[in-house]
């Protein structure tokens, strides 16, 4: 997937970053919008990046707290360490992104597309992920407390020890790999896991390691 030269030349920031660092990244890419943005270890604070086309961009370690980031386009984008505290990512296009140390601590994730990304160490705390998809994606020890997961979509999406412990699950669907840390302490999979969601109002299936 790319985003089309032509969506890119269109497109301007509704709302600048307000460090000036922030606002010259974009102000130089959009001189040549061809290529991914470059916007590392940047204050992007202020921003409303809202329909920005950033396939394979590159927002590493940069600071998008409180930013409105709605149908954001980051396809592939590297957004390790990314701070999106806060942020609004409604609809927001994270398919195989790379958000490994990313934190997301009460994000807006309504409906965002999250297919195959990698979230290794993530943080979502109290973030609400309704009816976001998450197939496909790695939350190697992600943290999910307190986060609303409510209709999210799940396939061989892995939880492996990921903390959901106080997350709402009413209506998640679909398969998953365990085990998943559910009350401080104590971690579950398998049957007992599946269990766990049923309770909850989720009807999410748990994968079982095939031995080697």
């Amino acid at each position: 997937m790319t985003a089309s030269s032509g969506t890119r030349d269109q497109w301007q920031p509704p709302r600048w970053p307000t460090s000036a660092e922030g606002a010259e990244a974009f102000r130089d890419w959009l001189g040549d919008p061809s290529q991914p943005l470059y916007a590392l270890d940047l204050d992007l604070r202020g921003a409303d990046l809202s329909g920005g086309p950033f396939v394979e961009s590159w927002f590493s370690r940069s600071n998008l707290a409180d930013t409105t980031l709605r149908g954001i386009e980051l396809w592939a984008a590297h957004c390790e360490g990314t701070r999106f505290i806060r942020a609004d990512l409604t609809d927001a296009d994270l398919v195989r992104a790379v958000v490994r140390g990313a934190s997301f601590v009460r994000a807006t994730l309504v409906g965002a597309n999250l297919r195959k990304a990698d979230a290794t160490d993530a943080r979502f705390t109290e973030a609400d992920l309704t009816r976001a998809t998450l197939a496909g994606a790695t939350f190697l020890r992600a943290d999910f407390s307190r986060a609303n997961l409510s209709d999210a979509v799940v396939e061989s999406t892995s939880l492996l020890d990921a903390v959901l412990v106080d997350a709402t699950v009413t209506g998640m669907r679909g398969t998953v790999r365990g085990p998943v840390e559910v009350v401080p302490g104590v971690k579950l999979d398998g049957s007992e896991l599946e269990q766990w969601f049923g309770a909850r109002g989720a009807a999410v299936s748990v994968l079982r390691t095939q031995s080697v």
